[in-house]
């Protein structure tokens, strides 16, 4: 915040009026007394009309300095920096098959998946963010939107085994497409997190990535698990109809020769995640890569401040003619000397 007067050079107005002030304030001041023929008035000027008159055209001196000060145009400028952001348009795609129960991502890889995306997505104020789900279907669990709560919301409450069952990378990716398509964002990003390769479904994972690249988004593909057979729970219903897990020891079906193919074709990268720390690193390099562009753009407001000296020189100038016409129009006694 800063004052500033549009017309200084005004300023060389106010010489003339404090000078005579100056000079008038200064100068010894005599008794005059005017006297005539017999029948004429003598006027004496008292001290106290002296004093009166003095303070008048003080004031009327003021108020023309407060004038050159409305001509010079005082102005309040106010300065700030307003943050501009290009956010981006991110769809989260994450696998919800039988498969992420495993354990060798501690407690298990879908737990693991759970809060590290969250964490990502705590990352991203600025960004509008989706979420769907996959694993032998699709389904979007929260639109685009800049409500991270209830995005992070969405991704703690997905259960496993509520989708028909299998690993239908294509249909994940198409739903992510459409929630992204016609965003006018200039980023627009699918991260894909998957365990597996493409089993079911009637999209290829390829067909959805060449209509991503013409819909000018970037797929990045994270592959997770480790390369060796795993364990995980597999539900079934006993001779009474009791469901309950019987452990199974599983190999790993993950594709990253499909899931780099993904990613390639559309501008993005691939990752191979072994473990709950290359994980995190893998989400931290996508977060890193695809940063939210901060503009800090400087910004300013005038605001014109003239008025304030206009209306109180109005209002001194006004008030000096006011008294001299009125009160103190004879400015002194009058006195008739006798003949």
């Amino acid at each position: 915040m800063s004052w500033h007067f549009v017309n200084p050079d005004a300023f060389y107005w106010a010489i003339l009026p404090l000078a005579i002030a100056a000079s008038f304030l200064l100068r010894k001041r005599k008794v005059r007394a005017l006297t005539a023929f017999s029948g004429e008035t003598v006027r004496t000027q008292s001290r106290k009309a002296k004093t009166v008159f003095r303070l008048l055209f003080i004031f009327f001196a003021l108020g023309l300095v407060a004038l050159t000060v409305a001509a010079a145009r005082p102005v309040l400028r106010l300065s700030w920096t307003e943050k501009s952001s290009e956010g981006i348009d991110l769809v989260f795609t994450l696998d919800v098959s039988e498969s992420m129960d495993a354990d060798d991502f501690r407690p298990t890889r879908i737990r693991v998946a759970k809060d590290m995306v969250s964490d990502f997505i705590r990352k991203r104020e600025s960004d509008r963010i989706g979420f769907n789900v996959f694993a032998g279907e699709s389904v979007t669990k929260s639109p685009l939107t800049r409500d991270h709560e209830f995005v992070l919301n969405q991704v703690e409450s997905i259960e496993l085994r509520e989708l028909k069952q299998g690993t239908a990378i294509g249909m994940g990716l198409m739903n992510a497409i459409l929630r992204l398509k016609g965003s006018e964002s200039k980023t627009k990003i699918i991260v894909l997190l998957t365990d597996g390769d493409s089993n079911v479904g009637s999209i290829n994972p390829i067909s959805a990535a060449m209509l991503a690249k013409q819909e000018g988004i970037k797929i990045y593909t994270i592959g997770m698990g480790q390369k060796n057979r795993v364990i995980i729970p597999i539900y079934q219903y006993d001779d009474q109809g009791r469901k309950g897990p019987l452990m199974a020891r599983i190999p790993s079906y993950l594709n990253p020769a499909l899931l780099r193919e993904v990613a390639v074709l559309t501008g993005g990268q691939s990752y191979m995640a072994r473990d709950s720390g290359m994980l995190n690193r893998v989400l931290q390099e996508i977060d890193s890569l695809e940063r939210t562009r901060i503009r800090m753009l400087p910004k300013q407001k005038q605001e014109e401040k003239f008025f304030w000296p206009a209306a109180i020189s109005l209002g001194i100038l006004y008030l000096v003619f006011l008294l001299l016409e009125t009160r103190y129009r004879k400015g002194g006694k009058t006195h008739v000397i006798p003949a």
